[in-house]
């Protein structure tokens, strides 16, 4: 007896996880903002929108507190097996299709409880999509990503019994709002009901959103730096020829000094990269030249491969070629 009795009490102490999505009640703050913005030109006149429960909870306590007849819209969800499911009680259903069929806004109104047809349902549909989309775009508004997750309306019912959107021991988050509707604040209740199943593909929507943003950032950095170092100044040398002398005889030189050089040197160039000995790469061969009025070296061969490598390591991060054996120092030029 005494093992049943505290069986009975744990099944009856029904814990509920948490929700995969942070700021739970930042988003449905911003699902009523946008609700109301949105449902404002679909019916035609004023709209408040008021967040009454926003909360995790059990499915069966859900199902128990639905009415009959009630609205059902079953929600397929493009990346979960599981769906959702929006109820829409019979009095904003009666407001709804008052409204869409010209309605007085500023006039009470007595809602009839009845059997839906198939043109109630028509009516609204619009409504329908108003309320997913608002709750995409209050998921986005909140976490500060795109989600790339699509919500639709599969079906509709009545009758919650006929419903199966997910266990009834799942855990759910439960979106109860009452919309206040023209002047003379017709009123009307809704649920948006989401299986925790499904808040964790919107959590792994906005998640790789998150990663791609960073992603993004990070190649916009990478490029800004690349852009720098590209656009950093090196010093490229044209030496015409390279004398190895005695420090005596460098010591007592003077004004009108004479340097012998080679017979080949003055068409052979040597273009050099570095900041001096010995920080200076051999780039390649020139020879002198002449171009609209002005003395220019122009390249006997293309630059020393292995100077590139290391450039182009320096620029793009890019890794250095097998064949570029990284290990080996760069040739001094001559």
């Amino acid at each position: 007896m005494a093992d049943s009795a505290v069986l009975e009490r744990k099944l009856s102490n029904q814990r509920v996880g948490r929700s995969p999505l942070p700021e739970i009640d930042l988003i449905g703050e911003n699902f009523g903002r946008l609700l109301e913005d949105a449902l404002r030109p679909l019916l035609k006149t004023n709209i408040g929108a008021l967040i009454l429960d926003c909360d995790i909870t059990k499915m069966s306590t859900v199902s128990e507190n639905i009415p009959v007849p009630a609205m059902l819209g079953i929600v397929e969800v493009e990346s979960s097996e599981h769906m959702a499911l929006v109820n829409v009680s019979s009095d904003l259903v009666y407001h709804i299709i008052d409204m869409r069929m010209g309605g007085d806004p500023t006039q009470p109104a007595m809602p009839t409880t009845r059997s839906f047809t198939g043109i109630d349902v028509t009516l609204c549909m619009d409504f329908f999509d108003v309320v997913l989309t608002s709750f995409i775009k209050a998921v986005e508004e909140s976490l500060g990503v795109p989600v790339d997750e699509r919500l639709i309306v599969a079906g509709h019912k009545q009758d919650i019994t006929t419903v199966r959107i997910a266990p009834k021991t799942a855990d759910v988050l439960q979106l109860s709002v009452s919309l206040d509707i023209g002047e003379a604040a017709r009123s009307g209740d809704f649920d948006f009901v989401l299986p925790l199943s499904v808040l964790d593909v919107f959590r792994a929507a906005t998640m790789a959103a998150e990663d791609t943003m960073l992603y993004i950032a990070r190649d916009h950095w990478h490029q800004h730096m690349r852009d720098s170092v590209s656009g950093a100044s090196m010093p490229l040398t044209a030496v015409l020829n390279r004398l190895k002398m005695p420090l005596a005889t460098i010591e007592r030189m003077k004004e009108g000094d004479i340097l012998p050089i080679t017979a080949e040197t003055p068409l052979g160039v040597d273009l050099v990269i570095g900041l001096g000995a010995p920080e200076e790469y051999s780039l390649c061969k020139a020879r002198l030249g002449g171009f609209e009025d002005m003395k220019v070296v122009k390249l006997k061969d293309a630059p020393n491969p292995l100077v590139v490598t290391y450039l182009q390591k320096s620029i793009y991060n890019k890794p250095i070629e097998r064949n570029a054996k990284k290990t080996q120092p760069l040739p001094p030029p001559g």
